[in-house]
């Protein structure tokens, strides 16, 4: 359901970032037919007109006649049609998890009731440039992506050819923000040098989450290196318990709870929620520390925090859904349309607190697009500060 919360937090992250530095036709639905006129049996003959002597008037030879048949209704649009939607992660992450709920809702909702099928095609960047170039205009195929697609286009990677500001936004799921995992028996290797650097396993090393390791060892020293080109969470996840991975982060409360709870991980640093312009902890977490506490009196401050926060505003988006540049206006119409009543279903509310997080907000289509492109101006100066990080730790996406 909607999270006031989360509208003021990406108000506030908008703020903080730039205050440091310096449909439209209908939606297609079946119009009601209207029944004729009930017949009736008169109960006397109808006076002759007046105007017309009667010998004049045609004789009856035929059957009786019928009333007027009514306007004809006209078909959905998505009537007998199927929607694809595109995930570009593995299927079993966060961001497949999230289709996967969202479809059959979208069934549901949208006048004609398409077919809705889900088509994974791991690698971020590729998957984006494809659906950005080819894919139809015309609603039948959709792409639900997560913030490091925004991330990539924020720090200018050559490999990046889509342009997420021209999509055509249908909504977004925002969870609460990532929290930070460790293997709990190395725990302790986190901060000493002597021991080998913990292992953080990504996709691609642009996701928010990743703001806390590259700036937990470039401001506190922390013993760490990465790993990328994982397909998604559920890879990450499996490495993790096969033990080939040491840390990685995730905003799904599900994944959290569930090693919590196997004593195989604790929480190191929460990427938190903005607040009256700071960092809160997530209240369903609230004993993780948000990273600016762990920080403490080592946060820095001018350009290496104005980064900091533009490298976490994709985060605010999260797991969103859109169509690709092009697609008409009454087909928006009916998408947003059909998202927004979703959001609003019990059954739709149950199933995300159940298997993504108890804390999440919905966004709908320009509200969301508004976000994106205010992330998206994010200072330049700040922009090459990360993107210095990046190389410094081998992090630049390759996928």
């Amino acid at each position: 359901m909607k999270q006031p919360h989360r509208s003021i937090s990406l108000l506030i992250l908008a703020a903080l970032i730039t205050g440091v530095l310096v449909a439209c036709a209908p939606e297609i639905t079946s119009a009601p037919v209207q029944p004729p006129p009930a017949a009736t049996t008169p109960t006397a003959p109808p006076a002759a007109p007046t105007s017309k002597p009667a010998a004049e008037l045609p004789a009856k030879t035929g059957p009786a006649a019928t009333p007027a048949a009514g306007p004809k209704p006209e078909r959905p649009y998505y009537q007998g049609k199927t929607i694809e939607i595109i995930v570009d992660q593995a299927a079993g992450g966060g961001t497949d998890v999230v289709a996967r709920i969202t479809a059959p809702f979208l069934t549901k909702y949208i006048p004609g009731n398409p077919r809705v099928v889900i088509r994974n095609q791991p690698g971020v960047a590729v998957a984006q440039n494809v659906f950005y170039e080819r894919a139809k205009r015309d609603g039948s195929v959709l792409l639900t992506s997560a913030s490091a697609a925004i991330g990539r286009q924020l720090r200018k990677l050559d490999i990046v050819k889509y342009d997420v500001t021209q999509y055509k936004y249908v909504g977004n799921i925002a969870r609460a923000e990532s929290v930070i995992l460790v293997r709990r028996d190395l725990r302790g290797s986190l901060t000493d040098s002597r021991s080998r650097p913990l292992v953080i396993g990504t996709v691609g090393g642009d996701d928010p989450w990743q703001a806390i390791p590259m700036w937990g060892r470039e401001f506190l020293g922390w013993n760490v290196r990465w790993v990328l080109g994982f397909g998604g969470t559920s890879e990450v996840e499996l490495a993790f318990r096969r033990g080939e991975v040491d840390m990685f982060g995730t905003a799904n409360a599900f994944i959290i709870n569930r090693f919590h709870q196997e004593g195989l991980a604790e929480s190191v640093a929460t990427l938190g929620t903005i607040k009256g312009n700071r960092f809160v902890r997530r209240p369903d977490f609230p004993d993780v520390p948000t990273f600016d506490e762990v920080l403490g009196d080592k946060k820095p401050s001018g350009l290496p925090w104005q980064a900091y926060l533009a490298w976490v505003g994709p985060g605010l988006v999260d797991k969103w859904l859109v169509a690709p540049p092009g697609t008409p206006d009454n087909i928006m119409t009916t998408l947003t349309d059909a998202y927004g009543r979703m959001a609003k279903d019990p059954e739709f509310d149950a199933m995300v607190k159940k298997l993504v997080s108890e804390v999440y907000d919905v966004g709908i289509g320009q509200e969301v697009e508004n976000t994106v492109k205010q992330i998206l101006a994010a200072p330049p100066e700040a922009l090459d500060y990360a993107v210095g990080l990046q190389r410094k730790f081998g992090m630049i996406a390759t996928k």
